[in-house]
């Protein structure tokens, strides 16, 4: 598989996520652990400055340098802040617009290494274990 098509996943998967009616929970959940494997594919975002890029474009957040050294570390600060200002209508427009960003930009500096490929299936899989796991928890309170 080539890594453009990685790229076209993900797009894929956020549109499922915008398209599709979930619970406000669900969606909230859906979004951020896709976004969290977003910034954790070295496939898509090859250098920590084009994360920046990113961040600033389409979530208006600017952070000190030292954030953007540990892609986990951005990745948690990013999901923070997205959580505690939770919006259902911001989450469908950073869809829209995470979509428009990766559809516009050049991300094919994509490497082309088979240990960073990624398909449909794998992300998805990632996605819903994770889902199954946070709704596990969640049912256990």
């Amino acid at each position: 598989m080539k890594k453009v098509d990685s790229k076209k996943d993900f797009i894929n998967e956020f549109s499922v996520i915008n398209k599709n009616k979930f619970t406000l929970q669900q969606t909230k959940s859906l979004f951020l652990g896709l976004l969290y494997e977003l910034i954790s594919e070295r496939g898509i975002f090859l250098k920590n400055k084009d994360l920046e890029d990113f961040i600033k474009e389409v979530f208006k957040k600017s952070y000190n340098e030292y954030v953007f050294r540990s892609r986990p570390y951005l990745a948690s600060r990013l999901l923070k802040d997205i959580s505690k200002e939770y919006d259902p209508s911001k989450i469908s427009a950073f869809i829209k617009l995470i979509v428009v960003y990766l559809h516009e930009k050049d991300t094919t500096n994509e490497i082309s290494d088979p240990r960073v490929q990624r398909s449909s299936k794998n992300i998805e899989e990632d996605v819903i274990g994770w889902f199954n796991t946070v709704s596990k928890g969640s049912k256990e309170k």
